[in-house]
């Protein structure tokens, strides 16, 4: 049996998303017997606040049941948190399983989506494993270029992905600019506005996709508790969009999508929103001092909205993401998503990790 023809002829060329690096298997490969520090998939270095590690041993007793379904409870909350009705609210396992339900729900094949390139490599991923096309276009100073993106759609796009702040550059586009390329997509065709690092923004002109969602019921909003509120581990974002969309979602989504646990924890996160602050100003604080003494060294860093910074340098960043590794430091080479090959991510961890990155990377960078 020749199980090649089976599969879908497209899978044939098609990659598998390549994860950051585990801290167990740089362990292994580097043989080194001191758990590295990971900085290579844009996790917050703290673990979950108190009230969210009591929610899940809560919830534990309760996982030999199914957990309800739709996640009722959680959509309340979050409703409740941008005053929008809970109709207009979708829970995921994640948000690529939302943007996976998004492509499978409303692009055929012969359509298409459309998205910048160096941008978050699940847009380009999920089309190709659905048989859709996707349209790359080209960015502008690490930042989507919304005017060329807006000339791209054509009549046969049905979903365009926005991320902003933008993965893995960690630049913005502001408001006008936004509302501006808004104004040239027809409203038959869905904006996905992937707000991922949306806690980590401190700037003053950064859309609110929640009020511009008022006047276009075309746009969507992405969200996650992966990122500030600690919770990567448990794979749940969710949807802000309008009620026929999100109608569309739940017909796509299995039964029970979310687990018990996620729903939990996020529901208790949703009163940490308060305490916030502790991690996003440190964020603020380190981002800003990481990035000055990266550009000491003499590489080139875009200012950046988000929990990380995208580093290109002299050489090839394979070369320096391997070295660092050998001191136990994990990066993200970003040659594989489309970035230069002289290019690589770094998350910010505590100012401790942090600091051993940049004492790391000076020593590299000082070897040529």
């Amino acid at each position: 049996m020749d199980l090649d023809k089976l599969a879908k002829p497209f899978l044939m060329d098609l990659r598998p998303y390549s994860p950051g690096k585990p801290i167990e298997l740089v362990m292994r490969e580097r043989g080194i017997t001191v758990p590295p520090i990971k900085l290579a998939s844009n996790e917050n270095p703290y673990p979950p606040y108190e009230k969210i590690r009591n929610a899940l041993v809560a919830a534990i007793d309760g996982i030999n049941r199914y957990p309800e379904s739709g996640a009722p409870d959680l959509s309340d909350g979050i409703a409740k948190l941008w005053d929008i009705d809970s109709g207009e609210v979708f829970v995921g396992n994640g948000t690529n399983e939302i943007i996976d339900l998004l492509i499978r729900a409303f692009v055929e094949p012969g359509e298409n989506t459309v998205f910048s390139s160096l941008s978050f490599a699940i847009y380009k991923l999920i089309s190709m494993q659905c048989g859709v096309e996707g349209i790359e276009v080209p960015c502008a100073d690490y930042k989507h270029d919304l005017p060329a993106i807006a000339a791209a759609i054509t009549p046969r796009t049905k979903i365009v992905f926005v991320c902003n702040p933008n993965n893995p550059t960690g630049t913005y586009n502001t408001t006008e600019e936004l509302e501006v390329f808004l104004e040239k997509v027809a409203d038959d065709v869905l904006v996905v506005v992937d707000q991922a690092y949306l806690e980590y923004v401190s700037c003053d002109d950064y859309p609110d996709i929640v009020a511009i969602r008022k006047s276009k019921a075309n746009v969507i909003s992405l969200r996650t508790f992966s990122k500030v509120y600690s919770l990567a581990g448990l794979r749940i974002g969710y949807a802000i969009a309008d009620k026929k969309v999100v109608g569309i979602l739940n017909k796509m989504r299995q039964p029970f999508n979310v687990n018990r646990l996620a729903q939990a924890a996020a529901l208790a996160a949703l009163e940490c929103r308060d305490e916030l602050s502790r991690y996003t100003a440190e964020n603020v604080r380190e981002r800003d001092r990481v990035r000055d003494a990266i550009l000491d060294i003499g590489c080139e860093c875009p200012p950046t909205q988000t929990n990380f910074l995208f580093v290109i340098v002299k050489g090839t960043a394979g070369d320096v993401s391997s070295k660092l590794e050998n001191l136990g430091i994990i990066v993200r080479p970003m040659g594989q998503f489309g970035g230069p090959d002289n290019s690589f991510r770094v998350n910010m961890g505590t100012p401790e990790e942090n600091d051993r990155f940049l004492e790391g990377f000076r020593a590299i960078m000082g070897e040529g």
